[in-house]
């Protein structure tokens, strides 16, 4: 008998115990919500029953299906011996194990897909079943020895067997779906694992235990997600900076952490509204990582390449595929998350799917996602986000961001942190350079970094990197430094540097410093010792398919022929027309550089930098340009600096080089410094642990530090990062300044004339900026932002409600008290200040009784504040107290309030130019006796006289310095029940006067009770009587104060 045979007989016995055997799953707890559940994940995979087939982007996502579905059945052995793919037929390799079930699962949603050319086809359901039939008996069940990658076994297998179950559902026997649940449960039996791989674990354990009817493997699952929702303080896991690292040391958001978002985000969609929900209070943190890891790192629909890993050689996953998956994932979120939360996120997904003219969000998404996905596009109610703008650092991955209007720059680094890039199982073949300062100009031309970029650019030469020429260098490759990271100011400006010592034969000191509309690069100390041409690229432009692009050199155009290269000395500046309209760049080289260029056709494969059995070898041609510093050979200290302008004609860069927005003060070993004169942003960073002075600021320690100065005062921005510095850093500013405006904690002034001294604690900070703001004068003002606060407890960060202040506020759930926000200004002098707070516009869930405390010098007093009901973006004030200079005086909220949460925004300081007339300095009419009997008077004592007809007469009258408006306040002792309850205080002010009728008999004694606020002319025109006209049997009189506003 031949070997076809004898396993034909054999899977052939198989197929008959799988339809009738007594083998069954476990008893269902209850049936119809663990079925509700699978039709809600099929949902997912089909689009459900609810759609239109008739759309064009559906009707075109149907036929492809069924295409691919049809693919696979044609080229299937529908009798399988030893293989059901000829190019599938390894019986050693795990990768084919995923591969096959990821075919049977395509030919299942094929079927299973309403509208598809092969819904419900009886002869391809027979043929799946023949398949998973087949991959039971030889590939894949509980009495398999595993061989080849453990992740196929583990979660590729699973997952694709999974889906296929869950497609097929109603066509397999009890025997089957017991089989091939045996088969997952035997090798995901637990969740053991970090980061995407643990969300996967989940999803497989999940997915089985609602396929077997198992209660108890859906709460293992859903149990397991809890740990993920914690942020990472070292290896795997997202990062409250933004990052996400997988592996340990790679940048990953756009890879594992998109994959971890999508599956997690089924999950959690799936689960949601059943006895087994995503409960875990720390879920509110992935509603951040959409903010913080992903928002500002996806252009326009595209995921940043440099936080990628080795997926950037995938052709089927260019940035703006693996950006649309983040966009499905987030449209998912969007439907299980707080109201607030799901409207931001559908504005970005709007913003981002009307921006992508590159590729159509609708071209290839499944159809839930179609559906979703237009469902935001159709509704008018919910507006695009806005151009996002701004500075990101994320200091635990060693990559940076910034956002412009036209444009974005991104820089990926790696440290003694941070390997330089990930390279197995056959891919990413050529990301030698790909963290070794590597930047990305991101603009109009929105193919820039997809459309076979990666097989095809020079990996020798990519843009912003200094490399040995022609050099390649290994994987996962940790340098022996730690200077990596940089600062940022005012939102807005940023700097990012990098020290990298190969090897012992190249050694660097590289800085970018990012203004308004200028990138300033600088590099120094580029030493190379083994023989190699050391090279710094400037850039590395994919062209259009014509390759003729116009380069201007000093206001002359170079050749616009392919092939065409030059040494080129003395530029100044050079300008490249770009792709599309708006992705022009200009070049601007203080002191004029030689600079090389080369204009060339280049043609790669994908196969070339992914050498797996299935990725094509089909070779395709791109047009570039480099522009490029030729260093020499061994160059001892070489330096370079050039100035990117992105977006600006040629006329405009020559116009720029002619009068410059920037001025480079120092680029040596010791210290990069640059200043932007227009913006009055400065940016230093210091490479050595020496007192070292560079731009008018002398710093002890290795440090980044930008400076930015305004008309009244000055802003300073400090980080440490090495990640390594367990003290501090000392600077010291060659100005004077009149007062501390607001420094984040960590922060201490200790002189601000005739030098500004400060001391920045950066122990265990990892790279964080500490800001400190300066005024000119002591403005008798402090506002401190949510961003500044000292937080205790988990606080999540929102803007979705309107009018907070600053560039967002925070929530937290209710609890016991443990949670804490602290307002902490750093007052320049003593005085009396009103206390304000804050909030966004309110809404239902928020406490009623949010108690915030007032701690000045000499007490403290509680405030509760009913934050459903104030007026948002105005500020409330709660009291005026006495604060010493310093930081002793401070504001405190915490949890312990009902509602659903709590809010904290911004509060502010106010000092009070008040002036106090006590009852001693009052003019008296009538007799009035001084008493101490009730407590809390103001001063040494009080008065009261007896009620009668108006006769007697109290005046408070202030001599004011100066005109304007005043709040006038009075105060009395605790009250009785002899006083009068209609005591006549009349405010006689500039232009009139008003009566306020006061029940002295229920006032709160002690506190400083306003009456009104008017105009009043300086002098002592002005003042407020109070006669003895009233009820009751006497009146009281103590103090009164003018507060100017």
């Amino acid at each position: 008998m031949s070997i076809k045979k004898i396993v034909s007989a054999a899977l052939m016995l198989t197929m008959l115990l799988m339809l009738f055997g007594t083998v069954s799953p476990k008893p269902a707890y209850a049936a119809d919500e663990f079925d509700s559940l699978r039709e809600k994940w099929k949902a997912l995979l089909t689009g459900g029953s609810g759609y239109n087939a008739s759309d064009p982007d559906i009707a075109a996502q149907l036929t492809a299906i069924a295409d691919k579905a049809q693919a696979n059945w044609d080229a299937m052995d529908k009798t399988p011996g030893s293989y059901l793919w000829s190019d599938l037929a390894s019986a050693t390799s795990s990768a084919q194990i995923t591969s096959g079930y990821t075919r049977l699962r395509e030919m299942a949603l094929g079927y299973a897909s309403k509208g598809s050319a092969l819904y419900q086809n009886n002869a391809l359901k027979n043929d799946i079943l023949i398949g998973l039939d087949w991959m039971y008996a030889n590939r894949y069940n509980e009495n398999k020895t595993t061989y080849g990658n453990w992740w196929d076994w583990e979660i590729g297998a699973p997952m694709a067997l999974n889906d296929t179950a869950v497609l097929m559902y109603d066509q397999l026997t009890p025997a089957r779906i017991a089989n091939y649940m045996n088969a997952v449960g035997h090798f995901q039996p637990t969740v053991t694992m970090t980061g995407a791989n643990r969300v996967w674990e989940c999803t497989v354990i999940a997915l089985r235990g609602i396929l077997i009817k198992n209660s108890a493997e859906i709460t293992k699952a859903r149990n397991g997600i809890g740990p993920v929702f914690n942020y990472a303080t070292s290896g795997d896991g997202f990062y409250r900076d933004g990052s996400f690292i997988q592996h340990n040391f790679y940048s990953y958001n756009g890879g594992y952490g998109r994959a971890l978002l999508s599956d997690l985000s089924k999950v959690m969609y799936v689960l949601e509204g059943s006895e087994w929900a995503v409960t875990d209070p720390d879920k509110k943190n992935m509603y951040s990582w959409v903010y913080d890891s992903f928002e500002p790192l996806i252009y326009k629909g595209a995921m940043m390449d440099m936080t990628r890993g080795r997926e950037i050689s995938r052709h089927y996953q260019e940035s703006h595929q693996a950006g649309h998956g983040v966009i499905q994932a987030i449209l998912r979120i969007a439907q299980f998350a707080p109201a607030e939360e799901a409207d931001r996120m559908k504005r970005m997904v709007k913003s981002w799917v009307q921006q992508d003219t590159f590729r159509n969000f609708f071209a290839a998404a499944p159809i839930h996602s179609i559906v979703l996905g237009k469902s935001v596009l159709n509704d008018a109610s919910v507006i695009p986000r806005e151009e996002l703008t701004g500075y990101r650092l994320f200091p635990a991955m060693d990559r940076a961001v910034q956002l412009r209007p036209g444009f974005g720059f991104a820089i990926s680094a790696h440290s003694s942190r941070i390997a330089n890039y990930e390279s197995f199982s056959n891919e990413n073949l050529k990301g030698w350079y790909t963290g070794e300062g590597m930047t990305y100009l991101y603009n109009g031309d929105l193919g820039q970094f997809s459309d076979g970029f990666w097989p095809t650019v020079n990996a020798y030469r990519l843009p912003g990197t200094t490399v040995q020429q022609n050099t390649t260098v290994g994987p996962a490759f940790k340098s022996t430094k730690n200077w990596v990271g940089g600062t940022e100011i005012a939102g807005t400006f940023g700097s990012m540097g990098m020290e990298l010592v190969r090897s012992s034969s190249l050694s660097m000191k590289k800085s970018w410093f990012m203004f308004d509309d200028e990138i300033v690069a600088l590099g120094a100390g580029i030493s190379g010792t083994n023989g190699k041409t050391i090279e710094t690229i400037v850039d590395n432009r994919k062209l259009q398919s014509s390759g003729g692009n116009t380069l201007t050199v000093n206001g002359s155009a170079k050749p616009a022929t392919l092939g065409w290269t030059e040494n080129m000395t003395g530029v100044q500046w050079a300008h490249l027309t770009g792709n599309v309209s708006g992705s022009d760049i200009g070049y601007y080289f203080p002191g004029a550089a030689n600079v090389r260029g080369l204009r060339e056709a280049r043609t790669g494969a994908w196969s070339d930098i992914d050498a797996r059995a299935t990725t094509p070898t089909t070779p395709m041609t791109r047009n570039y340009m480099t522009l490029w510093f030729n260093h020499g050979v061994n160059p001892a200290n070489a330096a370079y600096s050039y100035v990117l302008l992105p977006g600006k004609t040629a006329a405009q860069v020559g116009a720029y080089a002619g009068n410059p927005d920037i001025t480079v003060l120092e680029n040596t070993p010791d210290a990069q410094a640059v200043r932007e004169n227009t913006q009055q942003v400065t940016g230093i960073h210091y490479w050595n642990d020496t007192v070292k002075t560079a731009a008018g600021v002398t710093s002890n320690k290795k440090a980044a530090v930008m400076l930015k100065e305004t008309s009244g005062g000055l802003e300073v921005a400090v980080s440490d990062p090495t990640q390594a510095n367990t003290g501090s850093i000392q600077l010291e500013l060659n100005r004077s300044m009149g007062a501390v405006v607001r420094a984040d904690s960590g922060i201490t002034v200790t002189q601000l004339s005739p030098t500004i001294k400060l001391s920045v604690n950066v122990n265990g900070a990892k790279g964080k900026t500490f800001k400190v703001e300066f005024s000119s004068d002591d403005p008798g003002e402090f506002i401190v932002d949510n961003t500044a606060a000292e937080l205790t407890g988990t606080w999540v960060s929102s803007t979705g409600l309107p009018n907070y202040y600053g560039s967002d506020y925070l929530y937290k759930h209710t609890g016991t008290g443990a949670g804490k926000a602290i307002w902490r200004p750093t007052l320049s002098s003593a005085g009396n200040y009103a206390v304000y707070y804050r909030l966004p516009d309110g809404n239902s869930g928020r406490a009623t009784n949010a108690p915030f405390r007032i701690q000045y010098n000499g007490g403290s007093k509680l405030y509760t504040v009913n934050q459903q009901t104030v007026p948002g973006g105005s500020w409330i004030l709660l009291g005026t107290h006495p604060f010493s200079a310093g930081t002793s005086g401070y504001v405190e909220l915490t949890d312990n309030a009902n509602g659903t949460y709590v809010i904290a925004d911004a509060v502010k300081f106010v000092k009070q130019p008040e002036i106090v007339i006590d009852n001693t300095e009052a003019e008296l009419t009538g007799t009035w006796v001084s008493s101490t009997g009730l407590p809390n008077y103001y001063g040494s004592d009080y008065l009261y006289k007896h009620t009668g007809t108006g006769a007697g007469k109290a005046i408070w009258r202030p001599s004011l310095s100066s005109a304007g408006s005043y709040s006038v306040y009075y105060r009395l002792p605790d009250g009785n029940s002899g006083r009068a309850t209609n005591a006549p205080f009349r405010i006689h002010y500039n232009g009139g006067s008003q009566l306020y009728t006061v029940n002295q008999q229920t006032i709160p004694g002690g506190s400083w009770i306003l009456l009104g606020t008017h105009p009043f002319s300086a002098g002592t025109t002005g003042y407020v009587e109070l006669t003895d006209n009233a009820n009751g049997t006497y009146v009281n009189a103590d103090a009164v104060k003018f507060v100017r506003n």
